[in-house]
């Protein structure tokens, strides 16, 4: 599927700052499960952008601002062709065995996703035994997240940790995302969030029209990296674009920066997301 995505970010400032530098990751990320086709990031007022890529594998792109400034508009458009139609179906070849690093990296805590007893005794109903496929065992878990959590805009942050959605048992998609991988982790099956996009129908929970999105991918032997959305009890297939992939959302923000001048800032985002003919 050819999907396009023009991703607006707007800060105002209460006054004006300088020598501002943004950490952008908007894309381009391709990989077995989607090509980017297309992508261009622009920036007003101008400045340099110098691209890189992170410690797990993503685009980013730094953006410097010197001159003085009240608003900064950044506009991503791109066009994506997702190429993965039934994510149930193992791949052709044996997925590439994970190494110690990402063992480690996707396993143990992360400042979002702390090590909770509540995430172990949740996961008790669906605990694997020696012979379960950690497949099926995540498909369970996904579902679980699902039918526990309430979805319910403005009841957390982006600093929200998994104790305190497991506390209020309500959130957006950013928390399904973070109890999923605790749930994943606590019963020894790596799991990595996944921020991106969602063309989204009538019939998803979320994200509202104009938002980004977020779910889990979720490694076993049999079928490698496979993406789960508990937001809406699915698994990631063509709908779903990918941007970046971190141990929660703290690694992969789609902005964040510095500047320097007294004063207060608003944020406002808008996401577009068409298929193409």
């Amino acid at each position: 599927m050819r999907l396009s995505v023009t991703h607006t970010t707007r800060l105002t400032y209460s006054n004006p700052v300088v020598q501002e530098v943004m950490e952008c990751r908007l894309g381009p990320l391709s990989d077995e499960d989607q090509r980017w086709d297309r992508f261009e990031l622009r920036v007003k007022p101008g400045g340099p952008i110098r691209s890189y890529v992170d410690g797990f594998g993503n685009p980013g792109h730094l953006v410097t601002i010197a001159s003085s400034h009240e608003t900064i508009e950044l506009i991503g458009e791109s066009q994506v062709t997702t190429l993965l139609k039934d994510p149930f179906v193992p791949p052709s070849a044996s997925p590439r065995p994970l190494t110690p690093q990402e063992r480690y990296d996707y396993l143990a805590p992360s400042q979002l996703i702390s090590r909770e007893e509540r995430l172990q005794e949740l996961a008790a109903g669906v605990q694997p035994s020696p012979t379960d496929e950690p497949f099926e065992t995540a498909v369970a878990l996904n579902e679980l997240v699902y039918n526990q959590l309430a979805y319910m805009p403005d009841v957390t942050t982006i600093t929200t940790t998994v104790s305190e959605v497991l506390d209020g048992q309500a959130g957006v998609c950013q928390d399904f995302t973070h109890l999923l991988i605790g749930l994943c982790r606590s019963v020894g099956i790596p799991a990595r969030y996944v921020s991106g996009y969602l063309l989204a129908n009538r019939d998803n929970r979320g994200p509202a029209a104009g938002a980004s999105h977020a779910w889990a991918e979720i490694y076993s032997p049999t079928h490698g990296w496979r993406g789960f959305d508990p937001t809406n009890n699915l698994l990631a297939a063509e709908h779903h674009i990918k941007i970046a992939i971190g141990r929660d959302y703290g690694d992969v923000p789609p902005t964040r920066g510095t500047y320097r001048g007294e004063a207060d800032s608003d944020l406002a985002v808008e996401v577009a997301v068409r298929a193409i003919p």
